[in-house]
């Protein structure tokens, strides 16, 4: 019985190539690292979330809320995410602890926060 459908030899050998299978294994790699960085960044974004909202009701400190956060960011895998999110927790840590010395009033540490969080929110999409 012959198959409806023939594939030249030579074209499945030009398929096949070493550089083909060095192409597959490279995007594999790349798929297969992606995977951890963005369940470690989902990870830090839920224990966030649960902290912020301790820091908001008094449980925790708003100096300590931004020094776990950075503690927990320079423990991820480098990436462009966790590079923007730890430049914006510095600039909040510094206003928690200017907040907390009574150098800024807690309006003024609100509406500080608030930009900040507004802009890493923008810079992230």
């Amino acid at each position: 019985m012959t198959p409806r459908f023939r594939i030249p030899a030579d074209i499945l050998r030009s398929l096949f190539t070493p550089h083909a299978w060095a192409a597959l294994a490279l995007l594999g790699g790349l798929l297969g690292c992606s995977s951890p960085r963005d369940g470690a960044l989902e990870e830090f974004s839920r224990w966030h979330d649960n902290a912020h909202a301790q820091a908001q009701a008094g449980a925790l400190s708003w100096s300590e809320l931004y020094k776990q956060s950075f503690d927990r960011l320079t423990a991820l895998p480098p990436s462009l995410q966790q590079d923007t999110r730890l430049e914006n927790t510095v600039l909040l840590l510094s206003m928690a602890r200017k907040f907390e010395a009574n150098e800024i009033s807690a309006q003024q540490f609100a509406a500080e926060r608030t930009d900040i969080e507004s802009q890493l929110q923008a810079r992230l999409r």
